[in-house]
């Protein structure tokens, strides 16, 4: 050890502590806690966690926690709870009330408050009676009718109850007594000796027995003293024992016995000791800051601390521990082993320090510079400390403590040391060689300008391996290289160990590890065939076993067999950023940005078994209670099923895989915290639900969890209602295809009609056309034109041969047209009344205007009819100045065409005719009334027109007015 230090190395702190804590999880609020002060626990036999506290009484699945209550209960608080042979559990109160559990109610089964007043009972459940221990009495309750059958009294205060195979003990006075099946009490033998003093003047608290193997302890508190015996209840004899005197002081609040060991729950924390050919042996004590008031181990091997301040503490894997090494050594980021008790170690703060593995004790050392520690060895030959750092490099005596600077050593990755002492150092861009411990001497450097990683020495080859930025080599003693490469690739190499097989061992950036004989890889793993991870931080090889530390887990591989055992934090790893890995006998030592921690070997691998059991099924959102088979209807088809895993953290953890047989035979995963699936509007059909636990990186030997449940065919799927759909069908097509072959026929007759009308309608448009180029009319026009060329008024005479070919060319073509545009209308209607201007001469004028969208299609050929009409019968016969207005208004869906005259009116004009003798009627308004009687029944419209005569105030006829309603494609 270091003896003594120089004035440059400042020795900071020795610690005193004499345990390792295990890592350990606090349960707090943000877990659902409850409370803070517990008083006990169990765990039953399907898993659940039952917690006594000073709030009330709640059970936990490793989700969440549920309170149970009575409405008769009075107060919160619960202490005692067991459970009985039948699996139910009980509970009892400082008020003497006892209850069980049934149908998750937490029911009344005695109220004892007249015969405990106030004094909280221990209390047994046997087969058919409850048995309850007071102070200065035992009752004996039958559980069947719930009352009690003998009351056992006792003149002295009885101690706790303590059960050895089916017998009860119990201590009064220094007297072991034993129940027995009468429910007497029979004395069996005197605790003597001055420790147990009977006068009153000792104060006596209540007695407790405990059972480590098969020897039987007693503990009496005497003062507030604790004292100790040793029973052999064959021989009926007691002798003190002395070996837990630092824990006579101490409040004691439970026993628990675990491997040969006691574990003691103090004020103090736990106590722990262990029995060595029948003598206590301390071992350590942990938790000291906690008051604990009860310890269980639950089936997955979790340890449960309960305390009276600080809530619920569970460690994971007690195999696991947290070295004594203060915070600020905390970040540790190399490590050395200095002989089988000491490591050595550096910090990111510059510092390095020496751990005892045997006394836990720590003794940390402030180096002169504040850089980093890069790298350390132990130079066992000169018993020095090598230390590598960012910007110096030390050398450490560790007998006298003295410290040297020294050149080298500076970014120092690596330290090897070979033969003949020879030192092999490598940095971020050197490999240099150091030759017996002359730390000073410039050193012979074998390759420059690359950064490497690791370096490894084999002591049986005596070669040495670089592993250098790009590639991995191994040199042999003249140092010459040769690259190793996998299937023609380079390894990226980041540590290298070897096992006692000679393989040389080598954990890479991203490709997991290869295991190299004579040079050739020989094994490679990775995720595909074992490893968590292919991101290998630090190996380190012990005999036939290598660890193997990886960014989310700890392995170890053994050699031999080529499998893996796995750690990660869900069961107590306390970092995955491990920068070193040293074996000590039974326990392996981890550096890490989190400190320092152990893991014991042989006992820190658990069975991973978890058990899934089914705990909700939901009918259309409806709870539902809990059977092996459903058989639902048709409606009832939204499915939820709920499932858990009981024991500490599972669901924090783990996961579960489940499939629906019936609906899809692949297997699908939850996320971490789901336990339950819902299928929504599922088809009719016969289902089964089976779902097994997952933890990830393990093995899943787990059985399978199944639920089967039917859901019926709707009713329209049934025979009877499809026979009925189908005499229905048949029904249906035969009504439609009598009515289809009447609408058929409907429809044929309404086509025949319609090619009728259209036939007749293109008879009545040809009839309008004679009309409209009756030889009267085309000759009187001529004739205009020939007197006009008479006349010799050329450029009059040829516009109006102009006007005229384009009225018979328009005539020609709007003939062969149902429908024209409003344009197309009152163009030729102003072609028409020009040339019939040229006729009358300027005692004719005329008017054309109108009102509406430009955009519309009329009948073609029907308003020049009725100006005809009116400039023959109304105007030709009027004296002085002829006036005809024409006007058009579309509104209301409907194109209205006004034509007024201030002709001579209906009766003069008809009057005229007959004077004439011209019998016969208007051929162009006869064809119009049959075109619109046509229209009418095509398109189903009210059209047509008003013929008004226009008289003055005496009632003289002073004209006509026509009004004139026709369709338009717009409006129809």
């Amino acid at each position: 050890m270091i003896k003594k230090i120089t004035f440059i190395v400042c020795l900071i702190c020795v610690f005193n502590s004499n345990a390792q804590e295990p890592v350990s999880i606090q349960l707090s609020e943000k877990d659902g806690l409850p409370d803070k002060e517990f008083y006990n626990i169990i765990e039953d036999d399907k898993g659940f966690v039952w917690l006594c506290a000073d709030k009330g009484f709640f059970r936990y699945d490793g989700k969440h926690f549920v309170n149970y209550s009575n409405q008769q209960q009075r107060g919160l608080s619960v202490f005692g709870v067991k459970q009985d042979a039948s699996g139910k559990i009980w509970c009892n109160n400082i008020s003497g009330q006892f209850f069980y559990v049934k149908d998750n109610r937490l029911e009344l089964f005695i109220d004892l408050s007249e015969e405990l007043k106030g004094e909280l009972a221990e209390f047994e459940i046997l087969d058919s009676n409850l048995l309850v221990f007071s102070r200065s009495f035992i009752l004996t309750v039958d559980i069947k009718n719930k009352k009690y059958i003998k009351k056992t009294e006792n003149k002295n205060k009885l101690g706790s109850p303590f059960k050895i195979d089916d017998t009860f003990f119990v201590e009064d006075n220094n007297i072991i007594l034993n129940l027995e099946s009468n429910f007497n009490l029979a004395p069996l033998f005197e605790i003597g000796g001055s420790l147990l003093n009977k006068s009153s003047k000792y104060k006596r608290g209540k007695s407790r027995f405990f059972k480590v193997g098969t020897s039987v302890f007693f503990n009496q508190n005497l003062n507030d003293k604790n004292v100790f015996f040793q029973l052999d209840l064959d021989a009926k004899v007691a002798k003190p024992i002395y070996e837990l005197n630092n824990i006579s002081n101490e409040r004691i609040y439970d026993y628990f016995e675990n491997n040969n060991e006691i574990w003691i729950a103090t004020n103090s924390g736990v106590w722990i000791y262990k029995l060595i050919h029948g003598k206590l042996n301390f071992v350590k004590r942990i938790f000291s800051s906690l008051n604990v008031s009860k310890i269980i181990k639950d089936s997955a091997d979790n340890y449960w601390f309960t305390t009276l301040n600080n809530g619920v503490h569970v460690v994971p894997n007690i195999a696991i521990e947290i070295s004594d090494v203060s915070i600020k050594d905390a970040n540790i980021t190399a490590l050395d082993k200095v002989n089988d008790s000491v490591v050595a170690y550096g910090t990111t703060k510059g510092n390095v320090g020496f751990y005892n593995v045997v006394t836990n004790k720590n003794t940390r050392i402030t180096l002169p510079t504040k850089d980093r520690v890069s790298a350390i060895k132990f130079y066992h030959s000169y018993n020095k400390l090598l230390i590598g750092k960012d910007i110096n490099g030390y050398v450490l005596d560790y007998d006298s403590g003295k410290i040297e600077k020294i050149g080298q050593f500076q970014t120092v990755k690596s330290i090897c040391i070979l033969e003949n002492n020879t030192l092999l150092y490598t940095d971020y861009y050197r490999v240099g060689l150091i030759k017996e411990g002359k730390f000073n001497n410039r050193p012979i450097f074998i390759s420059r300008n690359k950064r490497t990683y690791a370096s490894h020495y084999n002591l049986k080859t005596k070669e040495t391996l670089i592993a250098y930025v790009d590639e991995l080599k191994v040199f042999d003693t003249l140092w010459k290289s040769k690259t190793i490469r996998y299937k023609d690739k380079p390894i990226f190499v980041k540590t290298i160990s070897q096992t006692s097989d000679g393989t040389i061992w080598v954990g890479t950036f991203k490709d997991g590890i290869y295991g190299i004989k004579d040079n050739k890889v020989s094994y490679h793993f990775s995720t595909s065939n074992g490893l968590t991870s292919n991101n290998i931080q630090k190996i380190k090889g012990n005999t036939d076993e290598l660890w193997i530390a990886s960014d989310n887990s700890i392995q170890l591989l053994s050699a031999k067999t080529k499998t893996f055992k796995t750690l990660t934090k869900r069961e107590g790893v306390l970092s995955y950023d491990i920068t070193g890995i040293e074996v000590f006998n039974n326990k392996v030592y981890f550096s890490s940005s989190n400190g320092l921690f152990s893991i014991i070997s042989a006992n820190s691998f658990k069975n991973q078994n978890p058990e899934v059991y089914f705990n909700a099924f939901k009918i259309n959102d409806t709870d539902t209670s809990l059977t092996d088979k459903y058989k639902l209807d048709y409606d009832k088809n939204t499915i939820e099923i709920g499932f858990n895993v009981n024991g500490f953290l599972f669901n924090h953890k783990g996961t579960y895989q489940y499939r629906l047989k019936g609906l899809n035979d692949s297997w699908f995963m939850t996320t971490t915290g789901v336990n339950f699936v819902k299928y929504n509007g599922l088809p009719a059909g016969n289902y089964t639900f089976e779902v097994k636990p997952f933890l990830e990186n393990f093995k899943n030997n787990s059985a399978i969890k199944s639920l089967n449940f039917s859901i019926k065919n709707p009713f329209w799927k049934t025979w009877w209602f499809l026979l009925g759909i189908i005499v229905c069908s048949i029904s249906l097509i035969t009504y439609y295809l009598r009515k289809k072959i009447k609408t058929k026929e409907k429809e044929r007759e309404a086509q025949l009609e319609k090619i009728s009308l259209e036939k007749e309608l293109l008879t009545i448009n040809l009839m309008a056309l004679r009309s409209q180029m009756n030889p009267h009319f085309i000759f009187n026009s001529l004739n205009s034109i020939q007197d006009l060329v008479l006349k010799e008024d050329t450029e009059t005479s040829y516009d109006y041969i102009v006007l005229f070919a384009n009225l018979i060319r328009n005539t020609l073509t709007y003939s062969n047209q149902d429908f024209i545009t409003v344009d197309q209308e009152l163009e030729f209607l102003e072609v028409y009344l020009r040339l019939e201007k040229l006729r009358f001469g300027d005692s004719f004028n005329y008017t054309i205007s109108y009102k509406g969208e430009k955009d519309l299609y009329i009948p073609s050929m029907m308003i020049q009819p009725f100006l005809e009409n009116a400039l023959v019968h109304g105007l030709l016969h009027k004296e002085g100045q002829k006036k005809l207005n024409v006007s058009f208004e579309y509104k209301e869906d409907y194109l209205h065409c006004v034509i007024i005259d201030n002709g001579v009116g209906r009766k003069r004009a008809e009057a005229i005719r007959k004077r004439q003798g011209n019998h016969h009627e208007s051929f162009a308004l006869s064809a119009i009334n049959k075109r619109l009687t046509i229209l009418n029944k095509r398109f189903d419209q009210n059209i047509g027109y008003v013929i008004e005569d226009l008289n003055d105030e005496h009632g003289g006829a002073i004209g006509t007015k026509v009004i004139l309603t026709m369709p338009n494609k717009k409006s129809l």
